[in-house]
C-alpha cells in the first residue's frame, strides 16, 4: 500500500446493528462480489485507515469473521433511545482511544462506497482545520430550497473527539438523531450533485435495493476507486 493511500490519523466507524427488518435478512452478510456486504465495506475502508475500522453491531447480531485488525464494539446499553447515534457515539469512543483525528463514519450496506470518495471527504477535513465534519446531501429535485433535503450521515467524514463530545451531548439529552450531532459540529453540507459518483450513497434496505445494486454492478461499473 503507497504512503499516499492512507491518511494519517484515520479510522473508520461501520454500524452494522439493526434489525434489518425491511430487508428481511441480515444486510451485512449479503453477498457482494463474493463475500459478505460488511467485509467489501471493510476492505474497501482499509486502503485509506491507517487507524482501526471500528464494526459496531447489536449483542449477539450475526456477522461474518472479521479481520484481526477491525475493532468490535457493541452498543452501549445505557442509551437504548438514540437509534444509530448510539452506534456513532460508540464507535467514535473506540477512536477516541487509539487518539484518532478523523473518521470515516459508514453504514454496513453500501456497496459502492469508493476509496476515491473516503479520501475526498476526509482530505477536505486536513485541508480546514477548523472545519468539524463534511455530511453529504441530496438536494431536492424541484430545486426549490424549501423543499426537503436527504442527509446521507452514514456516508461523512468528521474529527473525532468533537463528534464524539457531540454526541455524547445530544444523547444525554435524550436525542437521538444523527443530525443533532452534526448541527453542533458545525458540520459542511456537500451536494450530492457535485460527486464523481453518486453511487458511493446507495444503501440496500430492501430487496429490491439490494437487487438494483446487484444489476448495476452487473452493468459493469466499478466505483471501488482505489
Amino acid at each position: 500500500m503507497s504512503s499516499d493511500a492512507t491518511i494519517r490519523s484515520c479510522g473508520a466507524v461501520v454500524l452494522a446493528g439493526g434489525r434489518s427488518s425491511r430487508m428481511g435478512a441480515p444486510k451485512a452478510l449479503l453477498p457482494w462480489r463474493g463475500q459478505p456486504l460488511l467485509l467489501h465495506v471493510v476492505d474497501v475502508l482499509r486502503e485509506v485507515c491507517d487507524l482501526p475500522i471500528v464494526v459496531v453491531a447489536q449483542t449477539g447480531q450475526p456477522l461474518p469473521p472479521l479481520p484481526p485488525e477491525v475493532v468490535l464494539a457493541y452498543d452501549p446499553p445505557e442509551f437504548d433511545h438514540g437509534g444509530p447515534l448510539v452506534g456513532l457515539f460508540a464507535g467514535l469512543g473506540v477512536l477516541v482511544a487509539h487518539r484518532a483525528e478523523f473518521a470515516y463514519l459508514s453504514a454496513c450496506d453500501t456497496p459502492f462506497l469508493s476509496a476515491d470518495y473516503v479520501r475526498l471527504l476526509v482530505r477536505r477535513l486536513v485541508d480546514e482545520p477548523g472545519l468539524g465534519g463534511i455530511l453529504p446531501f441530496d438536494a431536492p429535485a424541484s430545486g426549490d430550497p424549501a423543499d426537503r433535503h436527504f442527509p446521507h450521515p452514514l456516508a461523512s467524514a468528521v474529527r473525532v473527539s468533537a463528534a464524539h463530545a457531540a454526541a455524547a451531548e445530544v444523547l444525554g439529552k435524550q436525542g437521538s438523531r444523527p443530525l443533532f450531532m452534526f448541527d453542533r459540529l458545525g458540520a459542511r453540507w456537500l451536494d450530492s450533485a457535485e460527486l464523481p459518483d453518486r453511487r458511493v450513497l446507495r444503501t440496500c434496505n430492501t430487496p429490491q435495493e439490494y437487487e438494483e445494486a446487484l444489476a448495476l454492478d452487473h452493468q459493469g461499473g466499478d466505483a471501488s476507486g482505489s
